[in-house]
C-alpha cells in the first residue's frame, strides 16, 4: 500500500527509505566537496554490517551511466518522449538528487518484488480496472476524515474479495444469486 507503484499512492514512506537516503546523500556531500580537508580524509559513514552506503550509492551511480547509454524507454502507456529524460553528464549539481532518486526507485521495485511473492498481500498488484491516483499531504489535510477513508476503501474494494480469502471463485447458491441481481424469489 505504501508504494508509488501501487494504484493509490500514499505520500509515506518507510524509515528503511529515508534512513538510506540520509546516508547516500551525507556520502555524495562528503566525496563532492569542494574542501581540500574532507576530500583527502574521506570519512567512512557508519551503516552497520547489513547494508554499505558506497556500494549502494556506487550501484546507483553505475545504474544511471547505464540508463544514459540506454536511451529513453517506453514504461507502462506512456509513449515515447511524453517525459524530459534527465542524463547523467549533463546533470551538472543535480547529480547527488539523481542519485538518490534512483536509490528511491531501487527501494521501491524491491517493495514491489516482495509484495508479488506473498500471494494475498500482493494481490494489489494484479488490479487492471483502478486507476491510478495520487495524494499529496495538502489534499489529505484538506479531506474530510470520511473523504478519505471512502478513497482508501473504495480502491481497495476493487479487488476480487473472493478470489483473496476463498482461493477461488465461492460456490453461490441460486437465491444468492437471485438477491444480489435483485430479483424476488419465494425461498420455498
Amino acid at each position: 500500500m505504501y508504494c508509488r507503484k501501487a494504484k493509490l499512492r500514499l505520500p509515506l514512506k518507510t524509515i528503511l527509505e529515508e534512513y538510506k537516503c540520509g546516508k547516500a546523500r551525507l556520502l555524495s556531500i562528503l566525496e563532492d566537496s569542494e574542501d581540500p580537508v574532507v576530500k583527502t580524509v574521506q570519512p567512512t559513514i557508519k551503516t552497520g554490517r547489513k547494508w554499505k552506503v558506497v556500494e549502494v550509492v556506487d550501484e546507483a551511480k553505475e545504474c544511471l551511466k547505464i540508463k544514459e547509454v540506454i536511451g529513453q524507454t517506453q514504461t507502462d502507456r506512456k509513449g515515447r518522449g511524453s517525459c524530459t529524460a534527465k542524463w547523467w553528464s549533463k546533470a551538472g549539481g543535480k547529480k547527488i538528487d539523481m542519485v538518490i532518486n534512483e536509490i528511491r526507485l531501487n527501494e521501491d521495485s524491491r517493495r514491489v518484488q516482495k509484495a508479488v511473492q506473498q500471494p494475498q498481500q500482493g494481490y494489489w498488484t494484479n488490479w487492471d480496472n483502478a486507476l491510478q491516483k495520487s495524494l499529496t499531504w495538502n489534499e489529505i489535510w484538506h479531506m474530510a476524515p470520511l473523504r478519505i477513508s471512502f478513497l482508501i476503501r473504495s480502491v481497495y474494494d476493487l479487488c476480487p474479495q473472493t478470489q483473496i480469502w476463498y482461493g477461488g471463485e465461492r460456490k453461490r447458491t441460486p437465491l444468492v444469486r437471485y438477491a444480489k441481481a435483485g430479483r424476488p424469489q419465494s425461498m420455498s
